[in-house]
């Protein structure tokens, strides 16, 4: 199960760290882009050299790498690779897909997320279909990680100040974590996101729950709320992955955390 993995991710590696792996190319946006080194004719060969680069450099201290499928929707096929470099260089490979359809369709996803060699996935609860989800998910040996508070400033107003049953969705949403034996939870630790939610969220789903945490860096994400999760996994993003020197980066953010935490 994912929990074993991430425990055996986190004691050889001696890291909690994640990298959030968005590879934009330079025609998406203006910054934090593929840098110049790695621009290929083909797109889909530079969104895949620079990801294969950035799983070895940030290898030696991080023990998960989690792309995101929005950056990488034209050229799906070369996931498949990446997952497999995230597995020979010993980490764990989490698609960031958040999910949420009817079952059809969430098992048609199921069967290529599975395909693509993954080890867990993120979920978004907000369409229902979480128990079933789940539930095949564990027959495919994915773990599931569902996006309980999220780290964007809308997150407020549809997670902490919409009531589901008289208690805010936040809370609604750990409970389905706990109810329905998902692996991991998605939480903030931006501004909004207060020390008392994270710790209510962590009391109701137990201590065999993944917290992915995210925020840290330009989000301006607070480290000290780290403490609050007995099972952290901690991503960083455009802090490291378009920084002059991806390792150098996160053996910074490595060394900071395992001084405090």
């Amino acid at each position: 199960m994912f929990y074993e993995k991430y425990l055996k991710a986190t004691k050889e590696k001696d890291s909690f760290i994640n990298i959030n792996l968005d590879p934009a190319l330079p025609k998406q946006r203006k910054n934090n882009v593929i840098p110049n080194k790695y621009i290929s004719k083909e797109d889909s060969d530079t969104l895949l050299n620079f990801s294969l680069d950035i799983i070895e450099q940030v290898s030696d201290y991080c023990c998960s790498v989690k792309p995101n499928t929005q950056y990488y929707l034209g050229h799906t096929d070369i996931l498949k690779k990446i997952a497999k470099k995230i597995h020979e260089e010993e980490m764990l490979a989490i698609l960031d897909h958040k999910l949420s359809d009817i079952g059809p369709s969430n098992d048609s996803a199921l069967y290529w997320i599975q395909e693509m060699g993954f080890d867990a996935f993120t979920f978004s609860p907000f369409a229902g279909n979480t128990q079933k989800t789940v539930e095949k998910a564990h027959e495919k040996e994915l773990g599931v990680i569902i996006l309980t508070l999220m780290s964007n400033p809308e997150a407020e107003s549809m997670m902490v100040k919409t009531a589901v049953d008289g208690e805010p969705y936040y809370l609604h949403t750990a409970k389905l974590v706990k109810e329905f034996k998902a692996d991991g939870c998605v939480i903030g630790l931006t501004g909004f996101v207060e020390d008392e939610h994270i710790k209510s969220i962590q009391k109701f789903v137990g201590d065999r729950v993944v917290f992915l945490l995210q925020g840290i860096g330009p989000q301006g994400g607070e480290a000290q709320k780290i403490k609050h999760a007995i099972n952290p996994l901690v991503s960083l993003g455009r802090a490291v992955i378009y920084s002059d020197n991806p390792q150098e980066t996160v053996k910074r953010y490595h060394r900071i955390f395992k001084a405090k935490y």
